[in-house]
């Protein structure tokens, strides 16, 4: 895994993107100093022109990968930052979450609900600011087969999935990238496209570890 992500480090360096978003899982173990200091060591690999936006994953805020906990939660803000926050770049308007409180057996009600009104709030945000688009990123996937499925462990539990769907419908959310599956999934669904991106590091289906390069021209978002 070192030596995947120090790749694709060389590769946006040769493709010179506008940003470079990690869509979380940085480490394995949320507790390892020794992990968080690997990562970022090359991560700092990245031309320093180029803007690196870190998004939180279950292995960075659950100690079991699947529970989320609140020192776990300020631990990865310490390491990396917010574990929700928003961006703009040029005329695009990107939320980004930590779908871990929205997706585990577990929340944390208040938490989950705190970044439930973020998610409203910057979208309505904007809207005042006439983007042409709003893009969510996350780790876990709105959904990986239809809005309505029931609860798995792949994707942001149904409870939390429909209000985000609703708040996309009427702002104007047109598509959510994350990662989570270790293999590539893309699914539309209410004029939303969800797309999970295989793993950079180790993966668990039949596509090969990697990376996605993302498109905006107006509004047309085009990947592979």
């Amino acid at each position: 895994e070192t030596a995947l992500f120090t790749r694709a480090i060389e590769q946006a360096n040769r493709l010179k993107p506008s940003f470079v978003v990690l869509c979380g899982d940085m480490v394995n173990e949320a507790d390892s100093d020794e992990q968080v200091a690997e990562v970022k060591r090359i991560a700092g690999l990245l031309d320093h022109t180029i803007d690196l936006h870190w998004v939180p994953g279950n292995h960075d805020v659950a100690y079991d990968h699947n529970t989320p906990d609140q020192e776990y939660i300020d631990r990865y803000r310490k390491n990396f930052g917010p574990d929700y926050y928003a961006f703009t770049h040029q005329d695009v308007r990107f939320i980004v979450i930590n779908s871990t409180v929205l997706a585990s057996p577990k929340t944390m009600p208040e938490e989950a609900k705190a970044q439930l009104a973020f998610i409203e709030a910057e979208a309505i945000i904007a809207g005042h600011q006439r983007v042409k688009q709003t893009i969510l990123f996350s780790h876990h996937p709105l959904f990986v087969e239809s809005a309505n499925e029931a609860d798995n462990p792949w994707s942001i539990k149904k409870k939390y999935r429909k209000p985000i769907l609703e708040i996309a419908a009427d702002h104007g959310i047109t598509a959510n990238f994350a990662g989570h599956w270790h293999r590539n999934n893309i699914v539309s669904e209410n004029g939303i496209e969800v797309v999970a991106s295989g793993s950079v590091g180790y993966p668990l289906g039949d596509d090969p570890s990697g990376y996605r390069i993302v498109e905006i021209k107006g509004s047309e978002i085009n990947h592979k």
